[in-house]
């Protein structure tokens, strides 16, 4: 939302950007390295990303607008790829032997 004299907030500017990042993803891992690649700090809580710094406000993914499914479909992706690299790693292990 535009303040009266028409500039967007630092929050607002984010947000818009965090939005845009997160539909380019496909998991939490890439939603990471991106928000990193523009200078932004991420946050966790329980180990799974939660939000973005600003400052010293931590400000939530769902706060800046990225949609509560869309990050659920991250999150299942992500525990996807996991075990995936996990597997692969087992099987690596078992070779080598």
């Amino acid at each position: 939302m535009k303040k009266s004299r028409g500039v967007l907030s630092e929050k607002e500017r984010l947000s818009l950007l965090v939005k845009k990042i997160a539909k380019q993803c496909k998991s939490l891992d890439e939603l990471t390295k991106k928000l990193r690649e523009q200078q932004l700090q991420p946050y966790y809580r329980k180990e799974l990303l939660a939000g973005v710094r600003l400052g010293n406000r931590k400000l939530r993914l769902t706060t800046l607008g990225v949609d509560k499914s869309h990050l659920k479909a991250l999150t299942r992706e992500q525990k996807r790829l996991d075990g995936l690299r996990c597997k692969n790693q087992k099987n690596r292990r078992g070779r080598e032997w």
